[in-house]
């Protein structure tokens, strides 16, 4: 929703020029299922890689038994930073990315919502549907998560 804010403060396990890398636990009530299983739900440890320059945000998943359940990509706007904080404003579409890289497009619904009730442009939109192909293609070519993520999972043991 437009003007609707969330305030987090989490650990940061990384930064430098090019990204962020924070820990958390999920405190949405909203939830994912794919293959008939919850794979995103309230209280599963997150970690997320926050990209300054990009249009997306990816985010590994961990459900309370500390089973990998896939990763939640956010599509988004570039984000702004201070020393101490990080702003991120949601596009509406979000696509979950399952470990052996499956894929399901997620909340196609709010985006088309979002243009219709003009809370965002055309131009917004229209990015929002390719920085969500793009994301795609890294998955049906098997590279995903990109290698950035893939070198700091590996760093920081995640």
């Amino acid at each position: 929703m437009p003007n609707r804010r969330m305030e987090s403060l989490d650990d940061l396990l990384f930064r430098s020029g090019k990204m962020i890398v924070g820990k958390s636990l999920v405190t949405s009530e909203n939830y994912v299922t794919f293959d008939n299983r919850m794979v995103l739900a309230k209280g599963y440890r997150i970690v997320y890689f926050e990209f300054f320059g990009k249009w997306f945000t990816i985010v590994k998943i961990w459900n309370r038994q500390g089973q990998h359940t896939g990763y939640y990509c956010d599509i988004v706007m570039l984000p702004k930073t201070t020393d101490d904080c990080i702003e991120i404003t949601d596009l509406f579409l979000d696509l979950w990315v399952s470990p052996d890289l499956r894929y399901k497009i997620l909340d196609e619904d709010e985006l088309e919502d979002a243009l219709q009730k003009e809370w965002i442009t055309r131009e917004l939109y229209d990015r929002a549907r390719r920085e969500l192909k793009k994301l795609i293609r890294l998955v049906e070519k098997k590279k995903f998560p990109p290698p950035i993520v893939k070198e700091l999972e590996r760093k920081l043991r995640l």
